[in-house]
């Protein structure tokens, strides 16, 4: 119980109560002043349609759901000894274990046969075939062969799937695996970004000293302009990324070039350590201890708006279900993401323990961003608008830890986590848990069991197969 909810449950009730009265009759800004404390966040959460986010599942789950299907290798391939690959990053080699896309409306998987060990890391893999897998029945709805590539990007935007070979660029629609772009370089292949239909590519010449990059079309990658850029330090290698729409960037430590993606014009040079989608860039100087060390948030221009107080590290990877544009949290603040202006400060936000400063931020669910305490015990739901703390619960999960690491999903009225081995529900609104169910069994001893949003359904993974669930 907090401090303001014993201010109105103790003793002196009858009393408050009474100068609350007075409060409402003769000045109407004290009521503002303690109403927020008990406010219905329920109410405020339904009010409005959720206008963005990540992580995010159609169906509103009120109940545990059922799994509808259960996709395994062999049902999406007829190659003997075909196996699922951990999509979309490792599509090279084959480690054991199999991963997934979301490509929106459907979920997308890669299969292939495993050839014999070569002594590295994984098993070479023969050609990849991809498939389009309805995520209301786990049926595929195509399969194209695309061939030997490395891996695809983390993000699917605009319905394409953006694939790299070494020298290779190849873009698949993902609505029906259609072959767009199948381009060989001649330089290798780092990056690939599709952003309102404009393709960058980014990577570098074979002596790994001049960063390579491209902006074009689907049809042809360098339609407007092809540009290189010499490494600064004679010797050390370049490593060109997409930091689309705005920039691409190229360095390490201190001095991180950030070039404008539209003209390929340098923008200037720093300690770069984010970007953020609203054209914001953290810098972040690391101490030598290895905590966080000092942030700041700087303009297009390369201008500082703001130090990042009690800096922590920049993770913006939880679920998060808005109606209003999700502020940048970090340190013990909430940014505008487009202005860099402080729009309010709490602490909670971040965790402090010996390792450093660190993110406490575990989902937002419309205007409640929920953060867990050091030590995994409690939840607590911070009001997104000014945020002040508007519930703590208990945590549902058993046996947590500081250590304890939690992954979900949301379905914008509640927050969606797991701890590898169970499935808690909580209402975003007040954090009381709402359903509970196990998760099978991950079989693989590396692998934790995990929770996905995959084409707007709930989908758990294991090493070898992957369940589709569907509101019960």
């Amino acid at each position: 119980m907090n401090s303001a909810t014993q201010w109105f449950t103790g003793r002196n009730r009858r009393g408050i109560w009474i100068v609350v009265l007075v409060v409402v009759v003769g000045v109407v800004v004290g009521v503002a002043a303690i109403v927020w404390t008990d406010r219905s966040p329920r109410q405020s959460q339904q009010a409005t349609p959720v206008l963005g986010g990540r992580f995010r599942i159609s169906p509103q789950l009120d109940s545990a759901p059922a799994p509808r299907w259960t996709v395994r290798a062999s049902d999406l391939s007829d190659e003997p000894g075909a196996v699922l690959l951990s999509a979309p990053h490792s599509l090279g080699r084959y480690y054991g274990y199999g991963g997934l896309m979301d490509a929106g409306t459907l979920i997308v998987a890669a299969t292939a046969v495993p050839g014999s060990a070569t002594g590295e890391a994984g098993l070479p893999v023969g050609p990849v075939r991809m498939h389009g897998i309805d995520p209301d029945t786990g049926k595929p709805r195509w399969t194209t062969d695309v061939g030997e590539v490395d891996g695809c990007g983390e993000i699917v935007l605009e319905g394409l799937l953006t694939c790299r070979g070494t020298h290779r660029v190849l873009i698949v629609d993902s609505a029906t695996g259609r072959v767009l772009t199948d381009h060989t370089t001649d330089f290798e292949v780092m990056d690939i970004a599709v952003r309102d239909g404009v393709v960058s590519v980014a990577g570098r010449t074979a002596d790994w000293q001049t960063a390579v990059i491209t902006r074009g079309t689907v049809a042809d990658i360098a339609a407007t302009w092809r540009k290189t850029y010499p490494t600064p330090i004679p010797g050390e290698p370049v490593t060109p990324r997409i930091d689309a729409p705005d920039y691409f960037r190229e360095g390490r430590d201190g001095k991180v070039r950030v070039f404008d993606l539209r003209s390929g014009e340098l923008l200037f040079t720093a300690p770069v350590g984010h970007v953020f989608d609203g054209g914001l860039i953290a810098t972040q100087v690391i101490d030598r201890s290895g905590s966080a060390g000092t942030v700041a948030l700087l303009g297009r221009d390369g201008h500082r708006i703001t130090e990042v107080a009690n800096a922590s590290f920049i993770l913006e990877w939880y679920p998060a279900a808005t109606a209003t544009p999700l502020p940048i949290l970090t340190g013990e603040s909430a940014y505008d993401r487009t202005s860099g202006r402080v729009l309010w400060t709490n602490a909670l936000i971040g965790l402090d323990d010996l390792t450093g400063r660190k993110g406490a931020i575990v989902g937002v669910v419309r205007d409640t961003v929920i953060v867990r305490s050091l030590d995994g015990a409690t939840l607590s739901g911070l009001d997104l608008t000014d945020g002040h703390r508007i519930w703590q619960q208990p945590s549902p999960f058993a046996n947590t830890s500081q250590f304890t690491r939690y992954e979900g999903i949301t379905d914008a009225s509640h927050l969606i986590l797991t701890d590898g081995v169970t499935v808690q529900a909580i209402d975003g609104a007040d954090g009381s848990p709402v359903w509970s169910m196990p998760l099978p069994p991950s079989g693989d001893s590396r692998l934790r069991s995990a929770v996905h949003a995959m084409g707007g359904r709930m989908v758990t993974t294991t090493a070898q197969e992957f369940t589709g669930y569907a509101a019960d």
